[in-house]
């Protein structure tokens, strides 16, 4: 592996800033303001018993579900206990300190952005809308909203969300060892999307919402990363012995 990595700038925002974010504005549109979205959840709804036959199944509930959150939970702790030990001087760990820094609050920061949104948003669950046997309205992102409607708690995806959060072992390993980056890519990717699809057959989310979600984390951590190693952009390249001093 060579001891220098040369990332140029403007070609790092295409690629992980205007490529991406253009991609989630025509997947999410598509979703979001088209009937796909409830085509999709119909697939996994019961119209003739009007039930979610899969909203207590076990795996999808127990396993995945209330087991992902806790997987999710311990892998942080686990990722602020190495930073912890990486602090002290003597540690064989300090030397990627501030790589770990970034990473544990990158892990943090897509799930609390999302879980603000959420408190603030007014678009419900697919299991709460008239549509599916509900008692709510089926709201879009931009619609307007009647003033008795309460607070819907259920955008962006906050469980998609918290697998998602771990897209930020992207850009940990771009610079601890760059050849390895897209295994931390396909990491949050595969946790997020198994999280997702597991709360979209249960009824508990549209796909748009996950998409949704994959965004602030991949946004979350983007930003993060380019406030660590700003400096290191402004001389285009990154020095690994530099960065982690």
């Amino acid at each position: 592996m060579s001891p220098t990595t040369q990332i140029d700038f403007k070609h790092f925002i295409k690629t992980h800033f205007a490529i991406p974010f253009t991609l989630f504005v025509v997947i999410f549109s598509s979703l979001e303001f088209t009937p796909l979205d409830f085509h999709i959840s119909e697939y996994f709804y019961n119209s003739t018993l009007k039930q979610w036959p899969y909203k207590n199944d076990w795996l999808a509930e127990t396993i995945i579900h209330k087991g992902g959150q806790k997987f999710s939970k311990i892998m942080g702790v686990i990722v602020f206990l190495t930073l912890l030990f990486s602090l002290p001087t003597k540690s064989p760990l300090h030397y990627c300190r501030k790589p770990l820094i970034f990473l544990f609050i990158s892990c943090i920061s897509g799930p609390i952005i999302i879980a603000i949104l959420k408190s603030h948003t007014y678009i419900y669950c697919p299991w709460d809308l008239k549509l599916f046997g509900g008692k709510q309205p089926y709201i879009h992102l931009f619609d307007y909203v009647p003033a008795n409607l309460k607070v819907g708690h259920c955008f962006p995806a906050g469980h998609a969300g918290g697998g998602f959060a771990f897209i930020s072992l992207y850009f940990f390993l771009m610079i601890i060892n760059p050849q390895y980056r897209f295994f931390g890519l396909y990491t949050g990717l595969l946790l997020g999307l198994v999280y997702g699809i597991a709360q979209q057959m249960r009824g508990a989310h549209f796909f748009s919402h996950d998409i949704f979600s994959l965004a602030v984390c991949w946004l979350a951590s983007l930003s993060w990363f380019l406030v660590f190693f700003q400096k290191n952009f402004k001389q285009l390249q990154i020095d690994r012995v530099n960065i982690l001093k």
